[in-house]
Formats: structure tokens, C-alpha cells, sequence
């Protein structure tokens, strides 16, 4: 009698397991046929739900990237570091700093991101096995991202708008922004050609991790490849990046390039001013303040980098050094027009506000 107890309850269990598993099954293949594969920035293949409602954007530019797809509304979460002021994608979505916090910057954290249980998660500056582990971690899908640059890396950049549209379903905003870049790449290209002359320059103080004195610059320093300046300290690297790096000189060789042209990353504004004031060796020996040809440009990396902030320094770094050229453009114009259609916002006078940029010395 008892053995036949053991027996019915044996099988009730092994029925009971037997539902479970046929319903892991069913949910399995209900998500298969309810969701895509894509392969992102990294290699890795990930499915992906076919309709995402919720999404966030962890580690350098991820959310950049989402706000340029005009996606910023579906947005679960941010990092901390939106909340630190000074990028134009901020100014031009304030709500964002409405949303829940997922972590510090860097990739947040992996359970408040399960808890905010975002459909789909777009990584960036990050790699395979960190992508994968916070995939294992949420079990929420993970899709790496590279946000490139208009250089050496601009179809990387293309790409991972591609594979944002792909999953969000926003081709058409993919194509836009391709177009309108290319479109102002061409026609930077076009005037550099009216421009006449070799006209030097070195840029100063750019930003890399914080703000940084006139020794900060960069080799490959694109607002000057759109434009045909001449940058005098492109021989100190012989490969071009594709992310942004910390390059350094002494200002004896400034001293020696001696630019037709000085132009400083406002970010780093008040570490520049003792190294340029009256006395300084830089002041006293370098033609370009004599007349002053020493011009302030927005800083462009803060968190990776500001696309939109490359294009319009290029604008202005061009109409300052080929005025004859660019006598057409209004500068301010320019800026506006590509803040609206890369940000969706024109950001023109919260910049100014911020930084001392887009000014003479």
C-alpha cells in the first residue's frame, strides 16, 4: 500500500518535470520565432527580441550613439556620468538625466541594469569577453558597439549606426545621418581645394581624460584633415588611431614648430592660460600671436567622442584659417544646422555658455 503511494507520487513528479521542460521548450522556440540574430561590432552573434521598447547604452559613446539615432526616448537608464554636464547630446536631451541610474560609468553596474530589465543592452568601448559577461550576468542581450571616427574609421561608424537601426528598426534615420555627414565631409573637401596656400597649425589642450594644458594634442587631428591645415605635429605618429589617445610634447617643441596657427580645446582653457600669458616663452616666440592668429575650438572628446562637435570645429578651424575660401558660410549657421540634424536639437548656445570655444584669443 505504501509502495503504491511512492508510485503515484514518483509519477506526478515525473509528469510535473515533464510540463516544465515542454514549457521551456515552447517559451524557447516561442522567443526564436520572436526574435533576430544580428552580429555586432565585436564578432559576436546575439539575438535579439524583433521588437525592442527599452534599451540602454553603457561604457564611452553608447548613449551618444543612441541619441544620434533619435532613440533617446527609449531609453531606460543611464550611467552616472550623465549627469556631469558638458557634452552637446546632454543639452540636447535633459530628460535623460530623468531616468533611473544603472551603474558608474565604464559599463554600469550588472544588477540595477537586470533590475531596470532593459530589452536590449548596446555596449561600447568595451570588449568580447565583457560583453559576454554581462550578458551571462543580466541575461539580457548585449550588443557591442564602435563608435569609429570621420578619419580611418568612419564606415565603423556607419556600421554600428547600421547595427543600432537593425535592432531598433530605425534604417532610415541610419541613412539620414550617413548622408548628411558625407555630405559635409564633400564639402569641406571641395573648399580645401579653393584654399590656396600651406597654412600650418597645432591644436593644444586637448582633452583625454579630463581637461589638459597646451602639451595635450593629437597627430592626426581630423578638423585639420577636412581642411587641408597643416598640422605641424602630425610626424609623431605614424599610425592613425582609431580611438582617441593621449599624446604629449614639450612646448620647446611647439617652440620649434612655431604654427601659422594656435588653435586651443576650451576644455582645457584655464591649464592653458599660464603656459600662453605675457612673459611666457610661447607668447614671446611663436608668430601666431603676432597678429593673433590664436583661435579656441569646443572640446570634442568627453566620454569618446562628440562627432558633431568634430564637424563644426572643422567648420570653424576653416573659416579662421581660409576666409577667402569660406567667405560664403556663416559659421554660426553652420553650427546650429549641424547640432539640429545630428542631435535633433540646436545646442549652439549651451555650448557657449559652457566652454570659451569658437573665439579669438
Amino acid at each position: 500500500m505504501q509502495s503504491n503511494g511512492v508510485i503515484r507520487v514518483l509519477k506526478f513528479v515525473v509528469l510535473l518535470l515533464l510540463l516544465f521542460f515542454l514549457g521551456c521548450n515552447f517559451k524557447s522556440n516561442q522567443d526564436s520565432e520572436n526574435s533576430i540574430e544580428v552580429t555586432d561590432m565585436y564578432g559576436r552573434t546575439v539575438r535579439v527580441p524583433e521588437k525592442v521598447n527599452r534599451i540602454i547604452g553603457v561604457g564611452p559613446g553608447a548613449l551618444r550613439l543612441l541619441v544620434y539615432m533619435d532613440l533617446a526616448d527609449m531609453v531606460s537608464g543611464v550611467e552616472d556620468i550623465e549627469f556631469r554636464p558638458g557634452r552637446p547630446y546632454a543639452f540636447a536631451r535633459p530628460e535623460l538625466t530623468d531616468k533611473p541610474v544603472i551603474g558608474s560609468y565604464m559599463g554600469g553596474d550588472s544588477e540595477l541594469i537586470a533590475l531596470n530589465n532593459p530589452d536590449v543592452i548596446f555596449m561600447a568601448f568595451s570588449s568580447v569577453s565583457d560583453a559576454d559577461e554581462l550578458q551571462e550576468k543580466t541575461g539580457i542581450p548585449v550588443v557591442g558597439l564602435n563608435s569609429g571616427n570621420l578619419r580611418n574609421a568612419r564606415e565603423t561608424f556607419y556600421r554600428s549606426l547600421n547595427l543600432i537601426a537593425k535592432v531598433t528598426g530605425k534604417r532610415e534615420r541610419a541613412d539620414s545621418l550617413r548622408n548628411f555627414i558625407e555630405d559635409e565631409i564633400n564639402m569641406l573637401n571641395q573648399l580645401r581645394e579653393n584654399a590656396g596656400d600651406k597654412v600650418t597649425g597645432y591644436i593644444g589642450g586637448v582633452s583625454y581624460r579630463g581637461a589638459q594644458g597646451i602639451a595635450s594634442t593629437q597627430s592626426w587631428f581630423t578638423p585639420f584633415e577636412l581642411t587641408g591645415i597643416t598640422n605641424v605635429a602630425r610626424n609623431i605618429s605614424e599610425t592613425e588611431p582609431v580611438q582617441p589617445v593621449g599624446t604629449y610634447v614639450d612646448v620647446e617643441q611647439i617652440i620649434s614648430w612655431n604654427p601659422d596657427f594656435l588653435f586651443l580645446d576650451a576644455a582645457g582653457y584655464e591649464q592653458i592660460l599660464p603656459t600662453i600669458g605675457p612673459g611666457s616663452p610661447l607668447r614671446k616666440t611663436i608668430g601666431a600671436f603676432e597678429p593673433n592668429r590664436v583661435y579656441t575650438l569646443m572640446p570634442h572628446n568627453f566620454y569618446a567622442t562628440n562627432i558633431e562637435t568634430v564637424l563644426i570645429n572643422g567648420w570653424f578651424a576653416g573659416k579662421v584659417v581660409f576666409p577667402d575660401a569660406f567667405e560664403h558660410i556663416s559659421f554660426e549657421d553652420k553650427a546650429r544646422q549641424v547640432y539640429r540634424f545630428i542631435l535633433g536639437k540646436d545646442v549652439y548656445e549651451q555650448m557657449n555658455e559652457m566652454y570659451e570655444g569658437w573665439k579669438r584669443f
